[in-house]
């Protein structure tokens, strides 16, 4: 029984086009028939034409299988060299955090070595300090009772020797009889401070 080129064409699961190639002059001269505008296949020849598609299915499949098998190579050796640079990179990365860690690690120890060197001279500053209060306030302490006893010496010469009258601080005048007030005395008038005088 004849067959269409479409019809042979689904059966071997192809395109019409390809039965075409696969058609000779010589194949349509002996194994064709054309009815109207139809080309039939015969038997025959549509046992030759399954054949050829075979035998290009078979190479086409060893083809892709051989070219399948270098490809699948290259793509295992793309990928352990991917992996391999992955892992170095991935080892260098890590060797450098450990170093950068090893120096964070010194550096905190100078740190803490400074920060004790730091505690003990604060501690010998607050102990020669504090030795050095107590010997400033036992001399002021001395230097207090000293200037007592002075000053109640003086006080008994003062009062013998000079009239009350010198008693009166320098810096107090008397005032003014114009006010109405008495002779008593009042501080003298305090001159006015700007202020880039002060701490002078």
């Amino acid at each position: 029984m004849a067959l269409t080129i479409k019809e042979l064409a689904d059966q071997l699961a192809v395109s019409k086009t390809a039965i075409r190639k696969h058609m000779d002059d010589k194949f349509r001269s002996t194994y064709t028939i054309k009815q109207g505008n139809k080309i039939l296949i015969k038997d025959e020849g549509a046992e030759i034409l399954r054949g050829q598609f075979k035998e290009t299915e078979g190479s086409s499949e060893n083809t892709t299988e051989t070219a399948q098998k270098p490809s699948a190579a290259i793509t295992n050796r793309q990928q352990e060299k991917t992996n391999h640079s992955a892992t170095d990179l991935l080892a260098e990365q890590l060797n450098e955090q450990r170093k950068q860690i090893e120096e964070k690690d010194k550096q905190i120890r100078e740190l803490h070595q400074l920060l004790d060197q730091s505690q003990r001279l604060q501690l010998d500053v607050q102990n020669k300090l504090k030795q050095l209060q107590n010997k400033t306030g036992n001399s002021a302490e001395t230097k207090a009772i000293e200037g007592n006893v002075e000053s109640t010496t003086q006080s008994k010469n003062s009062t013998t020797d000079k009239p009350a009258s010198d008693n009166i601080p320098d810096s107090y005048q008397p005032q003014s009889t114009t006010d109405g007030v008495s002779s008593a005395y009042q501080s003298a008038p305090k001159r006015k401070k700007h202020w880039w005088q002060f701490g002078r």
